[in-house]
């Protein structure tokens, strides 16, 4: 398979929102397409792994966004998140090149990466040990619903 990774556009919205289910969220295309939009005038950017063929026809097959995430008391961090590979991709290199060009974006702005991993996605947290990431901390996370 060859694979190319470009910056995702608001074309890739139906798969990117059929990626986003695989992980648990259910969102329509123009919300993603909304959220492109957003992450980027932010100054984050978004991915996207096109399995490229014989064909015109590439699937996106894989997305990953990374953000920098500004804090008083950590400074700027380099965050990776909404990494997903297509499950019947994955295991094939998809996800490490979508991290490593993650990760080449991050590096010359930030001086650590993390990544954040919900508990259950226990084969996610091999591919991040595998990939040089070590766990850092364990912590509760709370939410206040806004939206009633």
């Amino acid at each position: 398979m060859h694979l190319d990774i470009r910056p995702a556009i608001a074309a890739d919205t139906p798969e990117l929102a059929e990626l986003m289910q695989q992980l648990g969220y259910h969102w329509t295309p123009s919300e993603l397409a909304e959220r492109l939009q957003q992450l980027r005038a932010n100054g984050h950017e978004i991915w996207v792994a096109c399995q490229s063929g014989e064909t015109s026809d590439t699937p996106v097959i894989g997305c990953i966004s990374a953000i920098l995430d500004v804090r008083l008391a950590e400074g700027c961090v380099g965050e990776i998140v909404s990494l997903v590979v297509s499950e019947e991709c994955r295991g094939g290199g998809v996800g490490q090149a979508l991290m490593l060009t993650a990760e080449a974006w991050l590096k010359p702005q930030v001086s650590s990466i993390r990544i954040r991993a919900n508990t259950r996605r226990e084969e996610a947290h091999g591919f991040y040990l595998r990939a040089g990431y070590q766990p850092h901390k364990l912590q509760q996370v709370f939410v206040k619903n806004c939206r009633q």
